[in-house]
């Protein structure tokens, strides 16, 4: 049995310390960078260290893309440090080439681990966490550059960032943002030498924490000291989104359905008429349309894309048959409606989108809290009614009432 670790998960308290989230929300986030100086070398060591970075990249499991070389923002080609290993006819492609990526380190190229999260569990919990509070999409990539290397060129991000310095030293320069706030398609343009003077110039050591706001640009370099960093991104869903779920909304309007003028695209004297139009139109929108009904959709979609809970592989299971007992969720967690002819089924933040033939059968399996399979009406055949429910409950929407407990 496995014991619960007594180690509290990292959160955003943890990351912002001591600032209080209140405090960052009101004078940072969005608006300008923050800089923590801890003097605490072993402050992320329950997220992530610099050996566990080394064992990661030995052990020669990640496969491109999980790990990367990059130079002065660009990206090498896999071939240059990867290889492929075969094994009786199967190909394993994309694997690391300790050696060949030691030597590129060596010769100033930084190590990138993108989306480490999706792999390391530390990362995936504080990824998870910061997402449930900020409800804003969360990625976690590391770098490791050696002492005396210039990193990436001048750039911005168009998500916010949180620097955690794991290992070693890094100097990094802040430029005034050119766009503020760019949206993510807003990708950067390089501004050329006149970047202007920095407005902050830090060396991160461990522990230590830099938060930029989307939009500022910087770049980094190491002195003497190598560097192990964890860059914590933030792709904030803007009112631009809900401007757009806005806009898809209108077509339930008859009104914006109706065809613009004749010749509009050539007539002149149209251009009043289009302007009027579309804003007689957009209060309509406002005033007729359901915006809690839109608020609620948007809502759903964000929480639908978040991560879902880990699901650990068992090896005692036993597939379904006749007389296995099933339960579905209780109902205030789950939603069966029908969408532009399909059955949709929303549960615990998610959406799934099936077929409108199966919707008898779901109707069924949803009447009462458990069932047995071979309990199902006909509705469909047999092995199309037992694929349907094993896939219910491989999306976690069924489960089997005695299973063995986790």
């Amino acid at each position: 049995m496995a014991v619960a670790s007594t180690i509290p998960a990292f959160d955003l308290d943890a990351l912002i310390h001591p600032l209080r989230a209140e405090d960052f929300f009101a004078e940072h986030w969005e608006r300008r960078p923050l800089h923590h100086r801890r003097g605490d070398e072993s402050y992320y060591a329950q997220v992530l260290t610099t050996a566990d970075l080394d064992r990661l990249i030995s052990a020669a499991d990640l496969r491109y893309p999980a790990i990367q070389l990059a130079r002065h923002g660009g990206y090498f080609p896999p071939e240059v440090y990867t290889t492929s290993i075969k094994h009786g006819t199967e190909v394993w492609s994309g694997v690391p080439d300790i050696e060949k990526i030691l030597r590129e380190y060596r010769s100033g190229a930084t190590v990138v681990l993108p989306a480490l999260h999706r792999t390391w569990a530390p990362l995936r919990e504080l990824c998870a966490g910061l997402e449930r509070h900020l409800s804003h999409a969360v990625h976690a990539n590391a770098y490791l550059t050696a002492g005396n290397t210039t990193g990436f060129l001048p750039h911005h991000d168009t998500h916010e960032v949180f620097v955690l310095q794991i290992g070693g030293k890094k100097c990094w320069r802040v430029h005034a943002p050119p766009v503020v706030l760019p949206h993510r398609t807003q990708p950067f343009t390089r501004p050329g030498p006149a970047l202007g003077a920095p407005l902050l110039e830090v060396e991160l050591r461990p522990g230590d924490l830099l938060y930029l706001p989307r939009g500022y640009v910087h770049s980094a370099a190491t002195s003497d000291s190598f560097s192990a960093h964890v860059t914590v991104g933030v792709t904030v869903y803007t009112w631009v989104e809900l401007l757009a779920e806005l806009a898809q909304s209108s077509k339930d309007l008859p009104s914006f359905r109706a065809a613009l003028p004749v010749g509009f695209a050539h007539r002149e004297d149209l251009r009043d008429a289009l302007k009027e139009g579309l804003a007689t139109r957009l209060a309509e929108l406002l005033t007729q349309g359901d915006g809690d009904a839109l608020v609620d959709g948007f809502k759903f979609r964000v929480r639908s894309a978040q991560p879902r809970a880990e699901v650990a592989f068992r090896a005692d299971t036993r597939v379904i048959g006749p007389r296995t007992e099933l339960a579905r969720p209780e109902e205030h967690r789950y939603l069966v409606a029908t969408e532009e002819g399909n059955t949709t089924l929303f549960f615990d933040g998610r959406k799934l989108v099936l077929p409108a033939g199966v919707r008898s059968t779901l109707d069924a399996i949803c009447a009462r809290p458990s069932f047995r399979f071979g309990e199902l009406p006909p509705h469909l055949e047999d092995h199309a009614t037992l694929a349907f429910v094993q896939f219910l409950e491989g999306e976690g929407f069924l489960r089997q009432v005695d299973a063995p407990e986790p």
